[in-house]
């Protein structure tokens, strides 16, 4: 379901995002929809991530970011994720700048380079919007639940507190180019104060209550999009057509695992319950030769979701959508950051019957798990209930509407 063009002229869209693969996917669903709706779109991005977009046409502006991004796929201690965090601000920043001063009418975010847009916005005197598939909030689940009286808040200002060093060097060198004055701390708190907001999220994902800050809006999931020449490896479609549907096992970028233990407990459980699996690498490189079982790379999970009996997966936002979407019952396993948020949310609306955090996964607890999974069927109807929901959902049409209210607005 594509949005309507616009009625308004064109507008030059700078969509900037970078992170982990499942990170990149939403956008390209995101900038191909702005431009089906009219709008000249160009992406900024790393050079890895570039080929996801330029596959279907659109222009990239690539950020130096080569090393940063081989630093992400590999486990390195915390204080090297710290220091590949400012080492990606330097970088990204001045890039931003100039792929901005080329020409735009509107600058569009992902969450990680959002302060430097925002700021590039006040400098160039150009509209910023944040465009995020999570809010900071959602990594302190915990906190949220005991601050239920400022739950968003509180919660989110500490993300961005905890984040913000790795911006101020950069945020500083920023303004100095820009021409803005300079301020004695340059936190993200402060750079995001007032900035609106998309979520590309399913309001029906979220408690009904969700205190949403002001200018923040649920627009509605943004479907990856896939490349125009795609099509399935014939070892997956022989494997799928070789016997009965199989359960999804993925862990995306999640590095930090344990990668034989959790291979060899997939392999066990799905033995006992006598079903077959297909085993996605992911960044935790898992694997398995065992019979039943297939070891794949990458592959679209809305082509992959509707062949499979059931998914296993960390409860990434976008592959929590993708199975929700695809009305594929799901075990969340939960890795890291706001993982822990979504899995919460599948079990709180019924949607699972547990989750189980994925460096707890054994054999016992997995198979108990899965076997409800498979064979409870309010699991099954409420996600294919929620599925009917998802699909008539339209998310790019949100960010639509967003855009023209702060163009109006900025008109004026």
């Amino acid at each position: 379901m594509r949005p309507s063009p616009p009625q308004r002229p064109a507008l030059r869209i700078l969509l900037a995002t970078w992170g982990t693969t499942g990170d990149i996917a939403p956008y390209t669903g995101l900038a191909l929809g702005l431009r089906d709706a009219g709008h000249h779109v160009t992406i900024v991005t790393s050079t890895r991530y570039a080929p996801h977009f330029t596959v279907h046409g659109l222009p990239v502006r690539e950020m130096p970011l080569a090393h940063q991004d081989d630093l992400m796929t590999q486990p390195v201690p915390r204080w090297a994720s710290m220091r590949n965090g400012h080492d990606v601000a330097a970088a990204a920043a001045p890039a931003l700048l100039e792929a901005a001063a080329e020409g735009a009418d509107i600058i569009l975010a992902h969450p990680l380079l959002h302060p430097f847009c925002a700021l590039i916005g006040e400098g160039l005197r150009l509209p910023c919007i944040g465009v995020y598939t999570v809010a900071h909030a959602m990594m302190l689940p915990r906190m949220m639940k005991a601050t239920p009286w400022k739950q968003h808040l509180i919660a989110d200002t500490a993300v961005k507190l905890f984040l913000s060093p790795m911006y101020v060097s950069s945020l500083k060198r920023l303004r100095h180019s820009l021409g803005l004055p300079q301020r004695r701390l340059d936190d993200i708190v402060r750079t995001l104060h007032g900035q609106p907001v998309c979520y590309g999220i399913s309001n029906a994902l979220l408690p009904h209550d969700y205190p949403m800050p002001q200018g923040h809006t649920g627009t509605g999931y943004w479907s990856p999009a896939r490349p125009p020449q795609w099509k399935p490896d014939a070892r997956i479609v022989d494997f799928l057509e070789a016997g009965p549907a199989p359960v999804y096992f993925g862990f995306g970028s999640m590095h930090r695992l344990d990668r034989n233990r959790l291979s060899e407990t997939i392999v066990r459980a799905t033995r006992k319950l006598r079903v077959r699996a297909i085993i996605q690498t992911g960044w935790a490189n898992l694997s398995s030769d065992a019979d039943e079982v297939l070891t794949i790379a990458e592959c679209p999970h809305d082509w992959l979701f509707p062949r499979v009996r059931a998914a296993v997966h960390h409860a990434g936002p976008g592959t929590t959508h993708a199975s929700l979407r695809a009305a594929t019952p799901t075990l969340p396993a939960p890795v890291t950051w706001d993982q822990p948020y979504w899995a919460a949310r599948l079990t709180a609306l019924g949607l699972a019957p547990t989750a189980i955090p994925a460096r707890r996964l054994n054999t016992d607890n997995l198979t108990q798990a899965l076997r409800m999974t498979l064979d409870q069927t309010p699991y099954r109807d409420k996600t294919r209930r929620l599925s009917h929901r998802l699909s008539d959902e339209c998310g790019t049409a949100g960010v639509l509407r967003v855009v023209d209210q702060t163009m109006q607005r900025a008109r004026h």
